[in-house]
């Protein structure tokens, strides 16, 4: 709360597009607490900070887009914090602390998360399930792989590690979206970093297979991956897809949505009636959530961040930042199929706002040019009107 009250008071730094998107998700987030209240209770408040946290990274991402330098250290401090959570997270797959197995029995995981005992339990670190966990590592590689220059001499060593503990939480929609996004990467913007990319495609054909056989409960993890090849067959993805049409008619009939804290460890602490812990997806649990009108709202925030990408796109600026986005966004929208992870604090919303600002900028300076040829006058101190080809 403190962050968007700060950027309320900056709100004059942004241009026109940024604030539209700021304000458009505000709305449909204001509306989805509302609603909420009234259906769980104490839960919406409990997850709250959850479904505001994007707005607020927005809008410092758009805030400092011309000061590289600082996005640069944001960038490291996330893939630095994704390191610490690896590194803690293979230290608990060999050791199964005390407190974690307190967790694990606590919220009744036992089986789902594997056998208490060392090796024998898939990976969640200091999140409080596997797939928060496997998300998190899969963000932070994706940014190693794909921002150059990221942690300097340490990117090779934080990216094996991060990458390493991923696997340990056996999640395929984390291995599918960072496949993609490194896949989408050259293809999405005109073929940057092509060489790089090559390069981690023949390392994962050569050493994939073999490394996947030699994790601790190998068999587990060759049985998950080699199911991916026969997705329409696996029993999860059919259960998905079953709940899916179940959910989505629920919807029809739930115009409002069920409100923030409906969903997700939020609902095991409320005192309210209504929950939607059937929902399968991050576009149902979205849908539920936030009703159709905030659906819509949000429908509306990602077309205007691919929109902002594309004129950056197109004035012809080599932007890193503008790449990964890019590549990230559309891998994004294949993993939402599993989880909402899109509605959490990531990396993925800086991003987002650096690219609105940019592209402000860029409408700005277009628009200036514009007025410049076509001989208007200039608010810039002193009036010129320049009825011939302006001076260079």
């Amino acid at each position: 709360l403190v962050v968007l009250v700060e950027l309320n008071g900056r709100s004059d730094q942004f241009g026109g597009s940024t604030l539209r998107v700021i304000y458009r998700y505000s709305i449909a987030t204001a509306f989805a607490f509302l609603v909420g209240l009234v259906n769980v209770r104490f839960g919406a408040v409990y997850a709250l900070g959850e479904y505001i946290a994007p707005i607020g990274l927005l809008g410092f991402g758009a805030m400092y887009s011309n000061r590289p330098e600082v996005l640069g250290r944001w960038c490291n401090s996330i893939v630095l914090s994704g390191l610490a959570v690896a590194i803690y997270g293979i230290w608990q797959f060999y050791t199964i602390p005390p407190w974690d197995a307190f967790w694990v029995e606590a919220v009744n995981f036992e089986g789902y998360l594997g056998i208490l005992e060392p090796t024998k339990m898939t990976l969640f670190s200091t999140m409080s399930d596997r797939g928060p966990a496997a998300t998190y590592l899969c963000s932070c590689l994706i940014l190693i792989a794909l921002r150059p220059r990221t942690l300097g001499w340490l990117r090779l060593p934080a990216g094996l590690l991060i990458l390493y503990a991923m696997l340990l939480t056996y999640s395929r929609t984390t291995m599918i979206q960072f496949g993609l996004a490194v896949i989408l990467y050259p293809l999405l913007n005109r073929g940057v970093g092509m060489k790089g990319v090559v390069a981690i495609v023949i390392l994962a054909l050569i050493f994939g297979e073999t490394l996947l056989q030699r994790l601790p409960g190998s068999a587990t993890a060759s049985e998950r991956v080699s199911s991916i090849g026969n997705i329409a067959n696996d029993g999860s993805f059919r259960g998905r897809i079953a709940l899916l049409g179940y959910a989505f008619s629920n919807s029809l009939s739930e115009p409002l949505g069920l409100g923030i804290g409906s969903h997700g460890l939020a609902s095991r602490v409320s005192t309210g009636m209504k929950f939607g812990q059937a929902d399968s997806t991050g576009y149902v649990e979205a849908l539920r959530t936030y009703g159709w009108i905030g659906f819509a709202l949000l429908v509306s925030v990602f077309l205007s961040l691919w929109m902002a990408t594309r004129v950056i796109m197109e004035a012809e600026i080599p932007d890193a930042n503008v790449f990964l986005f890019r590549a990230w966004y559309i891998s994004g929208l294949a993993a939402t199929f599993s989880g909402g992870w899109f509605f959490t604090a990531t990396f993925f919303w800086v991003l987002g706002g650096f690219c609105l600002a940019q592209s402000d900028e860029i409408e700005r300076d277009n628009s200036e040019q514009y007025d410049l040829d076509e001989g208007v006058q200039l608010p810039i101190g002193q009036f010129q009107n320049f009825t011939e080809h302006p001076p260079a």
